[in-house]
């Protein structure tokens, strides 16, 4: 087996972000995990795109702030993309992970958004030749939002890196997240989306998560 096959079957990495221990994996396929969620386009060059999202949890936790005006959560879970058709292998885009965050009101008009990924700068290899890099997962200091005073939903895009080849995923677990500003039961639900280099776009949202 050549250096380069050894290497896309083999690479598989773990990082640990110190900030609020938000941690990614990286591999070349997600056959073990459990599908939540997953949406297909064909786009112009007649190639199927797969956004996929799987073996979901989202575990809320009591606010370290002690407001009460405050929700946060713990994301575990796999975000993950996949490419068939002609010249699949040529294949190039990008995958940004993210939230939709329902409420019924806020307290003052706005919410405050804060969410906590590892920034690593590095290439790692996917499926038949893959690349994953993942140059935008940096820690954010947080997001002041004008939301009015409800009800609402706001679009978090959290976190995105560029893609190319057939198949790919980031295995999260930790990947931090807080609301602050809102009033009554808020609703959570994750997306990953993809968008191909020529603009075709796919989205796939998961279940509500309900805190």
């Amino acid at each position: 087996m050549s250096d380069t096959n050894q290497l896309r079957h083999s690479v598989r990495a773990f990082a640990l972000a110190s900030v609020l221990a938000a941690g990614l994996v990286f591999g070349n396929g997600s056959a073990a995990a459990e599908i939540d969620s997953s949406n297909t386009i064909v786009d112009r060059q007649d190639r199927a795109v797969e956004a996929i999202q799987a073996d979901t949890r989202i575990d809320f936790v009591p606010p370290l702030d002690g407001n009460p005006l405050t929700r946060e959560w713990f994301h575990h879970g796999e975000a993950a993309f996949k490419i068939s058709g002609p010249n699949a292998e040529d294949w190039k885009g990008r995958i940004t992970i993210g939230y939709q965050v329902g409420y019924p009101a806020t307290l003052n008009g706005k919410i405050r958004l804060e969410y906590s990924t590892p920034g690593l700068g590095v290439d790692l290899g996917g499926g038949d030749g893959a690349l994953l890099k993942i140059d935008s997962l940096i820690p954010r200091l947080g997001l002041q939002v004008e939301a009015g005073f409800g009800p609402g939903i706001q679009t978090i895009e959290c976190a995105s890196g560029e893609i190319s080849g057939t198949s790919g995923f980031i295995r999260m677990s930790g990947f931090h997240g807080s609301v602050t500003g809102v009033l009554g039961q808020t609703n959570i639900r994750p997306f990953v989306m993809i968008v191909g280099a020529n603009g075709d776009t796919v989205i796939t949202y998961g279940r509500l998560w309900t805190i």
